[in-house]
């Protein structure tokens, strides 16, 4: 999990990990150099087992973003995503600040956002050649 606050950003492991005997967590002025922090803690988690002779769990992660933290890793202007969406921006933008939590319908209507601008990216909706200037 990657949740933005007040004080930068941490990254942690999610409830589901709860049968392990330990966690790893990253801190960071963004979102990127919070999930860089975990993953040196996730490596220095591992060199401590080897130091110790235990067997380290063979481990995957998936990093999953709040809104904050989406919008600080992914270089997307807010006040176009809103317009994309059709949500007001300036919620959008306590949203990710951490100033309002989205709940229900908005944090369903950001998550098709997402999907959407996905499906468009997964479509190859890109131009393939130079535009032609007539003049």
């Amino acid at each position: 999990m990657v949740e933005s606050g007040k004080g930068g950003f941490s990254c942690f492991m999610a409830n589901d990990s709860d049968d392990l005997n330990f966690g790893i967590i990253g801190d960071g002025k963004t979102a990127r150099a919070a999930m860089n922090d975990f993953l040196v803690a996730e490596k220095e988690m591992r060199e401590f087992y080897e130091e110790e002779g235990k067997e380290f769990p063979d481990l995957e992660f998936r990093f999953v973003l709040d809104v904050g933290s989406f919008f600080d890793y992914y270089p997307l202007s807010i006040s176009a995503f809103a317009k994309y969406i059709g949500m007001n921006a300036s919620l959008l933008r306590q949203y990710a600040a951490g100033i309002k939590e989205p709940r229900g319908k908005s944090l369903e209507k950001i998550r098709q956002g997402i999907a959407k601008i996905k499906g468009d990216l997964d479509a190859g909706l890109l131009i393939d050649k130079p535009v032609l200037q007539y003049v």
